[in-house]
């Protein structure tokens, strides 16, 4: 709705012969389906004729913003060819990286299939580590293992490197958790046949489940010294869903409070560096440790690795 809204605003003042940029991660198809009638119903202009029209999305993080818009390679995907050139004429004056011209559509995929790629892995991880913890081994040294192969870029066809991601909790932040609804909803709307990502979905699932785990583990963990975790006081390490950040969006950190709360314990969060959040916390680690029953490390802050 946002974007309907602000497509409607563009439009009622857009003059002949202006270049309009999307930038905000947004479902395959919508820049061709949805904004361009806006903008054109709004204007009385035609696309690809009196005004030009591009998707270009952003690639920034926490704590790299600015670093990230000006120094990492940029997608442009214009309606048509002319839009794509003055999309990359006008990257060109920001971007000191390689700008890389396409189509709208391809550009709109390639965005949300960056984010998903990343939630797949994640998910390959979590679930390799519960088949590790089946057979009582440890998933961060097997990791570790799989991971001293080395990266030889003289020959991709064959280069032996492996990247496999740390399993955790849960996947957090604005994009993760909704890049991959996005492509399945574009592929669904737009698509010339049904696709089925089951991949995709059940990975999302997966990542979404972890925080039960966690529970699960803390629970077993309890039981193993003799406590309960009914009325156990749980300090919960970690409320950013990133480390050594305040970022909260869509932590599993929440998602954990939320599970140990139904389960009868008393969680009680820290976190260094949150400045406000919709759950009680507190910056008083020896608080939060005080008399807890067991501590829970959701996200790798350097406080708790001291």
């Amino acid at each position: 709705e946002s974007l309907r809204e602000v497509s409607k605003q563009i439009g009622t003042h857009m003059k002949k012969g202006v270049l309009v940029v999307i930038e905000s991660t947004v479902a395959p198809g919508t820049t061709e389906n949805i904004v361009k009638p806006i903008l054109e119903e709004e204007s009385k202009l035609q696309a690809g004729i009196d005004f030009s029209l591009v998707f270009s999305y952003e690639r920034v993080m926490v704590g790299r913003l600015l670093k990230n818009i000006v120094y990492l390679p940029r997608i442009v995907g214009g309606i048509d060819e002319e839009s794509t050139r003055l999309g990359v004429n006008l990257y060109k004056n920001i971007v000191k990286a390689s700008i890389h011209p396409t189509t709208v559509l391809t550009a709109e995929v390639a965005k949300v299939v960056e984010n998903t790629y990343r939630d797949v892995n994640i998910a390959f991880s979590n679930e390799v580590a519960l088949m590790c913890e089946s057979l009582g081994i440890d998933a961060f040294d097997v990791r570790k293992l799989v991971n001293t192969l080395p990266n030889d870029p003289t020959n991709p066809s064959s280069n032996p490197v492996r990247n496999m991601h740390f399993p955790g909790a849960g996947v957090g932040g604005h994009c993760l958790p909704k890049d991959p609804w996005l492509f399945k909803y574009g592929v669904d709307t737009y698509g010339k046949f049904k696709v089925e990502p089951n991949v995709i979905v059940k990975s999302r699932e997966l990542n979404m489940w972890m925080p039960n785990h966690m529970a699960d583990l803390l629970e077993e963990g309890l039981k193993d010294a003799g406590k309960r975790l009914k009325d156990a006081k749980i300090a919960v390490l970690g409320v950013a869903f990133q480390e050594n950040s305040d970022d909260t969006r869509n932590t599993p950190a929440k998602t954990l409070y939320e599970i140990l709360e139904r389960r009868g314990a008393k969680p009680v969060l820290h976190d260094p560096y949150v400045r406000d959040f919709d759950l009680p916390f507190t910056k008083d680690l020896d608080e939060v440790i005080c008399d807890a029953d067991a501590l829970v490390i959701v996200t790798k802050h350097k406080e708790y690795l001291n």
